[in-house]
């Protein structure tokens, strides 16, 4: 059976000049539909690539010598993986100071730089990896080949950045609080004289 279907806009004649119920009008539609389907197909292989690409990441940068990692390095990791193009947005900013401050930015300044605020935010709403704090899913992760079709079998979760540990930021600040504020009160000896008169 032959394929004569029209797949292009390209390939429908007159389609300026159509009546809404015509077999040209649903070639048409057909082709916009397709153009749509297929549109939203490419953009699920490019989320799914920087899924991958952030799964990857994490799996090199984990410590191999570990088991799995604590929910400290979890989140060390994860403020790495944040800082990852600062090198690089520095060094564009020097270049643009050294030229002239006033010329333009770099279209690839303008995109690290957003990339940085939606990696950022997405780490204050929940930022989805694999957990990495069970033994046989980190061994998973380090078993998986970069495969999307893989993804599935690892358990993800969500990290988010109220839930990482300050205790010993919170810690340090309060014993260097502590040695600056150290005032000596002195102590009065007062004593209250307890002989009632009565009259």
């Amino acid at each position: 059976m032959p394929n004569n279907k029209r797949h292009t806009i390209k390939n429908i004649k007159n389609r300026e000049e159509v009546h809404p119920y015509s077999r040209k009008a649903r070639q048409l539609t057909r082709v916009h539909l397709r153009n749509h389907k297929l549109a939203n197909k490419k953009e699920g292989r490019t989320t799914g690539n920087a899924k991958v690409e952030r799964w990857l990441w994490f799996r090199f940068a984990l410590d191999e010598s570990q088991p799995c990692a604590t929910k400290e390095q979890v989140h060390e990791l994860i403020d790495m993986y944040l800082k990852r193009y600062d090198e690089e947005l520095k060094q564009l900013e020097q270049e643009r100071k050294k030229k002239g401050g006033h010329r333009k930015k770099v279209p690839r300044h303008d995109i690290l730089t957003a990339l940085k605020s939606s990696e950022e935010s997405e780490y204050a709403s929940g930022f989805e990896l694999p957990d990495l704090l069970v033994e046989k899913n980190v061994r998973m992760l380090r078993e998986w080949d970069g495969d999307v079709n893989g993804m599935p079998r690892i358990r993800q979760t969500l990290y988010r950045k109220s839930d990482a540990p300050t205790t010993t930021m919170i810690t340090d600040t309060i014993e260097q609080e502590e040695t600056k504020t150290k005032v000596t009160i002195p102590v009065m000896d007062v004593d209250m004289d307890t002989t009632t008169t009565s009259t």
